[in-house]
């Protein structure tokens, strides 16, 4: 597994971040799609190669890893013309995007059609968590899959297995993210709280006996008031939760 060769397609602002840890480890040689202002991510990788099509990469690599932003760019990537399902070589394909749970069903049937096995791998923990390898990485996939990407995926993060159905991993994503958005709401009611009354909410954060993970993460965003870029995320994460997101 050490020497086998990995493909990336994504390395933005997740992906990049997502592929120095496994690279720096020398666990994998990773292959990147080109983007314009990323080649950053290629430091530290044991070799780098950029190619403009995700089938070059799936022709030169048997484990291809996605970060895509939109259900529409994964789609296309990996069942278009010039998608990892025209490659010649791959057998796994890696979508870690956060999606709607019908989605990986649905790429899942178009990828087996050529011999391939998607596995879905939503990951949770942010740029930080990426750069820093500490990701929490939920995978659905066949069981002997998960034995030949479990190597890779590990050095992302934490593995938590959820079941071989397709979707499974985004389901349990969606329920993390909806315990996490919770506990944030509690969590600023309670400083708000606190705030009104006088106390200073840094004070409260710092010294609250049962701070939890929420507080952990948005310390700095309960603490402001600043939901940053969160609320974004999870109304479409509520959306998708109640059935009304349209994967497009």
């Amino acid at each position: 597994m050490d020497n086998q060769l990995v493909g990336f397609i994504g390395v933005g602002r997740m992906g990049g971040p997502m592929s120095s840890p496994a690279a720096g480890r020398r666990l994998f040689t990773v292959c990147f799609r080109h983007q314009s202002g990323c080649r950053e991510a290629a430091r530290g990788a044991v070799e780098s190669r950029w190619l403009d099509r995700p089938r070059e990469v799936a022709s030169i690599a048997q484990i291809v890893l996605m970060s895509l932003p939109t259900p529409t760019i994964v789609q296309k990537v990996a069942l278009g013309d010039q998608g990892v399902v025209q490659g010649s070589r791959v057998k796994i394909l890696v979508d870690s995007r956060r999606q709607a749970p019908e989605l990986p069903s649905a790429v899942g049937q178009g990828v087996a059609e050529r011999g391939i096995t998607l596995v879905d791998s939503p990951v949770s923990g942010g740029v930080a968590g990426a750069k820093a390898g500490t990701l929490a990485v939920m995978v659905s996939c066949p069981k002997p899959t998960l034995a030949q990407v479990e190597p890779i995926l590990k050095n992302l993060g934490r593995l938590f297995y959820t079941g071989e159905k397709p979707g499974l991993a985004q389901t349990a994503k969606l329920a993390n993210n909806l315990l996490a958005a919770a506990a944030l709401v509690v969590s600023s009611e309670a400083l708000a709280m606190g705030v009104k009354a006088g106390l200073d909410p840094n004070v409260l954060a710092r010294h609250h006996q049962r701070r939890k993970w929420a507080q952990q993460r948005h310390t700095g965003q309960v603490s402001t008031f600043d939901p940053a870029g969160d609320v974004r995320f999870r109304v479409r994460d509520g959306a998708v939760i109640q059935g009304r997101q349209v994967v497009r």
